[in-house]
C-alpha cells in the first residue's frame, strides 16, 4: 500500500453525491488553511481494498450557516457583535477523479498501474493531501520520459511521455507569463531525449543569447537560401498581389528566369526561357556576370520582358514596374545576395547537432521570415521522402502568430501540413502565441497534442481550448491565479490527461 502516513495528510472527507468524476468534500476545520486549488489529492475507500482515486482539488468554498448570501439579519448592520465563538464557518471543496491508482488491487486484476477510475468513492471515504507525490511515478507505464517541472504543491515532478512528442505541442500564455522559459527547457529536455530542432526566434532575444551559453548552432536569417519560387512569393506579397492574379503568375515565371539566368542556365530549352533568351543571346557572355546577383533594376528589366512576352499589355507592364518600384525595398534583393547556406543544409546541421536556432530579427520584413520559415519546413519533407523513416525533427515556432494565421501565406499552409501529416515521420513542430483563437490557424490548433498554457488574452482562448482538449473544471478564475512560470499541461504527454499545474524549472545557462 501507497505509504500515506509519509506522503499525505487527511484533511477531509467524502460527501453524498459522489461519482466516478467528482467528489464533494467537507475539510476538516484544522486542515482548513492547508488545503488549497490545485493541490493533488487521494480518496482512499475501505470498500476497494489496494486501490485510491487520484483527484485534483477545486471550487474551494467557505460557508456559514447563518450568514447567507440569500438572507438578511441583524450582523449585517452590527458586524461588530460577530466574533470567533458566534460564527461557525466551514469549507467545502470539489475532487475533480483523474485517475485510478491501482495497488495489487483485486478489483483490477493485482495490477500496479493508473488507469481511469471507474468506481464512485463511498461518502465517508477519507481524503489525502499529498505532500510528496512522487511515489506515484512507478505506476505510470511511460518507457522515456522527459521533465520540465513539478507541481507546485505536491513537488512531484510529473514525466512527460515523449512517445507522443511527434503529436505536436502548444504554448500559450499572455505576455509575462514565461513562454520563452518553458519552451527553452523543452528544447533542453527533448535535444537530450534525441530529437532534433530547429528554433525560430523571431525577435532574436529570447533563444539566440540562451543557444549561444548552451552551446546550440546559432545561423543568421540572411544566411539561409530561399527557393526562387518562395522568393517570388515573397515580391508578390509585397507588391499585393493576390494569389489568382494573372501579374503574379508574371512574377513566377520572372524570379525562376532570373535564377536561371544567374545560374548560367538560360540556354535550358523550356517556354520560358525562350522568351527571355533573346536578353542573354544579345549580351552574350557579359550577360551571365551581368545576372551573377540578384539586383533589382535588372529583376524589373526580366519581369516587363517576361510580360510583354506573354500578351501583357502596356498599362499592366507599367503596373508591374510601379509596384515593383514602390513596395519593394531593394534590401530585399541585396539580401538573397548573402544567402549561402541551403535549408536543406540546415535541416541536416540540426539531424546532426540536435539543435538549430535561427535568428529571424535580422529580416526586417515579416514576409521575408515566413518565407525562411516555408522553405525549411518544406525541405524536410524532402529529406523524408527520400529515405522514408522517421526524422524524429521538430520545428520550434516562437511568436507563431505571425507564421501560423489564417493569412500568413505559404508559412502557414507548410506549418498545417506538418500538423496534419507529420507525425507518422516523426515531424512536428512546437508553436509559442499569446492568442489561440484569432492567431493560430484551426488545422493547426485542432491537431496539437499537447498544450501548456497559463494565463490567456481573451476568456475566448479558453474556450478554444476545451473545443479539443479535456480541461476539466479550469477556469478563468484559475488561471487568473497563475503566477510567472506557472503553466497547466494538457493532453497526451500527460500521463493523467487531464490539466496538472506545473512550476517550470530554470533552465541553467552555463
Amino acid at each position: 500500500m501507497l505509504p500515506l502516513a509519509r506522503i499525505a495528510t487527511e484533511i477531509g472527507i467524502v460527501l453524498s453525491g459522489a461519482n466516478a468524476l467528482y467528489a464533494p468534500i467537507a475539510l476538516r476545520r484544522d486542515a482548513e488553511l492547508e488545503a488549497r486549488e490545485e493541490d493533488l489529492v487521494l480518496i482512499y475507500d475501505e470498500r476497494l481494498k489496494n486501490y485510491y482515486m487520484l483527484g485534483v482539488l477545486r471550487w474551494v468554498t467557505r460557508y456559514e450557516p447563518f450568514l447567507r448570501r440569500a438572507s438578511h439579519n441583524v450582523y449585517i448592520e452590527h458586524p461588530e457583535a460577530l466574533n470567533t465563538d458566534i460564527v461557525m464557518p466551514f469549507t467545502n471543496a470539489l475532487v475533480e477523479i483523474y485517475a485510478g491508482i491501482c495497488d495489487g488491487s483485486s478489483l483490477c486484476g493485482g495490477r500496479q498501474d493508473i488507469d481511469s477510475n471507474i468506481y464512485a468513492p463511498t461518502p465517508s471515504s477519507k481524503v489525502y493531501k499529498l505532500s510528496d507525490a512522487s511515489p506515484l511515478t512507478k505506476y505510470l507505464a511511460i518507457s522515456k520520459a522527459v521533465h520540465v517541472g513539478v507541481h507546485k504543491y505536491s513537488r512531484w515532478r510529473l514525466p512527460l511521455d515523449v512517445h507522443w512528442v511527434p503529436y505536436h505541442i502548444g504554448v500559450f500564455g499572455a505576455t509575462g507569463t514565461g513562454k520563452s522559459r518553458l519552451v527553452l527547457k523543452l528544447v533542453e529536455e527533448l535535444s537530450k531525449a534525441g530529437f532534433s530542432l530547429i528554433v525560430f526566434d523571431h525577435s532574436g532575444v529570447d533563444y539566440v543569447p540562451a543557444a549561444q551559453k548552451l552551446g546550440w548552432e546559432v545561423v543568421d536569417a540572411n544566411e539561409i537560401v530561399i527557393p526562387p519560387l518562395v522568393f517570388a512569393q515573397t515580391i508578390a506579397e509585397l507588391m499585393g498581389l493576390s494569389s489568382s492574379s494573372t501579374l503574379r503568375d508574371y512574377v513566377d515565371l520572372a524570379t525562376v528566369c532570373y535564377d536561371k539566368l544567374r545560374r548560367g542556365e538560360a540556354n535550358n530549352p523550356n517556354t520560358c526561357f525562350q522568351q527571355v533568351f533573346g536578353i542573354t543571346q544579345s549580351r552574350g557572355n557579359r550577360s551571365q556576370k551581368r545576372y551573377e546577383k540578384w539586383d533589382k533594376q535588372l529583376f524589373r528589366d526580366v519581369l516587363t520582358t517576361v510580360a510583354r512576352r506573354f500578351g501583357a499589355r502596356d498599362h499592366t507592364v507599367y503596373k508591374l514596374s510601379v509596384l515593383l518600384d514602390y513596395y519593394v525595398p531593394d534590401y530585399v534583393f541585396e539580401t538573397m545576395n548573402r544567402r549561402n547556406v541551403e535549408p536543406r543544409e540546415l535541416v541536416e546541421r540540426a539531424l546532426r547537432k540536435h539543435v538549430v536556432v535561427v535568428d529571424l530579427s535580422s529580416e526586417r520584413n515579416v514576409e521575408v521570415k515566413r518565407a525562411i520559415v516555408a522553405s525549411i519546413a518544406s525541405s524536410v519533407w524532402n529529406i523524408v521522402y527520400k529515405h522514408l523513416e522517421p526524422i524524429n525533427l521538430g520545428l520550434v515556432v516562437d511568436e507563431a502568430q505571425n507564421y501560423a494565421c489564417e493569412h500568413c501565406g505559404n508559412a502557414a499552409r507548410e506549418l498545417e501540413t506538418i500538423a496534419r501529416e507529420g507525425r507518422k515521420w516523426g515531424y512536428f513542430i512546437m508553436v509559442a502565441s499569446q492568442r489561440i483563437a484569432r492567431d493560430i490557424r484551426p488545422g493547426i490548433r485542432g491537431n496539437l497534442g499537447t498544450v501548456f498554457f497559463s494565463r490567456l488574452q481573451s476568456r475566448n482562448d479558453l474556450q478554444e481550448l476545451a473545443g479539443y482538449l479535456d480541461l476539466g473544471r479550469v477556469t478563468e478564475a484559475s488561471l487568473a491565479m497563475l503566477s510567472r512560470r506557472e503553466f497547466y499541461v494538457a493532453g497526451l504527454m500527460n500521463p493523467l490527461r487531464r490539466p496538472l499545474l506545473l512550476r517550470v524549472d530554470e533552465v541553467t545557462l552555463q
